[in-house]
Order: C-alpha cells, then structure tokens, then sequence
C-alpha cells in the first residue's frame, strides 16, 4: 500500500507549532526564531515532507526559490557556479530556477527577469559580464526583484560579489617571478568582458612593477576549444 504523502497538518503536529507557523517557515522564514524554524524542518525531513509548490502559486505566494542567469553550463566557470549556488540553496531549502539567455543584452536579460517575476521569484543572481550602465538598469527597471552580479566593474552602482582581481593577477605573477620565470604570456578572456578586462590591466600593471615589458597575451572565448588552441598559439607562435 502506498504511503501517503505528509501534509502541512501532519508537519505542524510533528513539529508542536500552529501551521501557520509551518506556512511561514516555508514562505518567509526570516520571521520565525532559529529554534522554531530548526524545529520545523526537522519534522519536514522526518517525514519526508514536499512542499506543494502549485498551490503556493495559485495562492499567490512567493515560491521558496531563487533565479540563475548565467551563461552555457557547458562552460566550466559557470558550471561551477551553478553547482555551488544550488548546493547552497538546497542547505536552506531553496530551488534554483536557471536561466541561460543567447544574447547578453537588455531585452534579453529583462525577459529573464520576467520570467522569473512570473514564477513569484522575487531574488535573482546574475553571472555575467555586464557594463555598469546595463546592470544598473536591471535594478532601477526591476525594484521587486533583489539583484545580485557577480561579473560587474566595482564602480557599478549595484549589489555584486566580486573576485580582487588585482591581487589575483599580482599573486599569480609573484608566484611565477619568484620561481625563477622572466618569459610571460597571457591567455585572457574576451575583451568585451568586464572580467577579463580587469585581469588584463592588473595582469599588466604586476608585470610592470617588476620591469617586464615584453610579455605576450592572445585572447580566448573561455571555452576548453578556445583555451587549447590559444594556448597553442602561445607556446608555437611565440616562442621565448
């Protein structure tokens, strides 16, 4: 006999609360006390608990979910980042809606943010190479939607988590420097990414602080095709 699938009720009698409480753990957990919420997701997992995300739509409800837009998983820095952003959204009982638009420009990126707005997604991380004038639109167009970058120039007037690429590069080139290396090059990532544009001038800025001047740098599209034939470009085309 099939069991049968435990309900709010079943939760909130688990747990010893009311299910209004059990409801407002899943839909809008920063109201309830970390003991009381602990309490609660222990029941849920006890008794193997699934949220009826439906009818939280149909009520109207914010979904426990949060939007991705970023780049092809087939790539392997977005891929990585993905893994970890819904491993970490699953520790808190979060889903993850991924969104990998063709074009990275406005009308692109607003339907995605739309297409979010209609899953009752109201937070959203975006990992892409943006221009601060195209980052910042997004936020001012979309003020239900919390927006998070973490592919912006740090003048971008908006929430970001970004690598010190500064102190990246500078540590990279010490490393080398210090091993006894005085031939350098570069495979950088596109110049029309923010990112990679970043590297690029702290990359030269530590070279520059040592004295070097002759060093070489061939540019890539981040794919593991790009990365082999570039790097073969490197090595073959200007031999040191």
């Amino acid at each position: 006999m099939q069991r049968r699938s435990a309900t709010l009720e079943d939760v909130a009698r688990e747990a010893g609360v009311s299910q209004q409480t059990v409801s407002r753990v899943l839909n809008n957990p920063d109201v309830v006390s970390e003991r009381t919420r602990d309490k609660v997701i222990r029941a849920m997992q006890a008794l193997r608990y699934v949220p009826n995300r439906s009818a939280q739509l149909l009520a109207g409800k914010s979904a426990p979910s949060i939007g991705l837009i970023t780049a092809s998983l087939t790539l392997h820095a977005p891929s990585q980042i993905a893994a970890a952003v819904k491993s970490y959204a699953g520790l808190h009982q979060l889903e993850v809606s991924i969104a990998m638009p063709v074009q990275i420009d406005y009308p692109s990126l607003q339907a995605r943010l739309n297409e979010f707005r209609a899953q009752h997604i109201r937070g959203a991380i975006i990992s892409l190479p943006l221009e601060s004038s195209l980052a910042e639109r997004l936020v001012a167009e979309n003020p239900d939607i919390a927006c998070l970058f973490l592919d912006v120039s740090p003048e971008a007037d908006v929430c970001s988590v970004r690598f010190d690429h500064r102190d990246g590069c500078g540590a990279c080139v010490r490393h080398l420097w210090d091993a006894g290396h005085r031939e350098f090059g570069l495979l950088a990532g596109p110049e029309s990414s923010i990112s990679a544009r970043m590297r690029l001038s702290s990359w030269r800025e530590a070279l520059h602080r040592l004295g070097v001047s002759n060093a070489v740098t061939v540019f890539g599209d981040w794919s593991a095709a790009s990365g082999w034939h570039k790097t073969f470009e490197l090595l073959h085309h200007h031999p040191r």
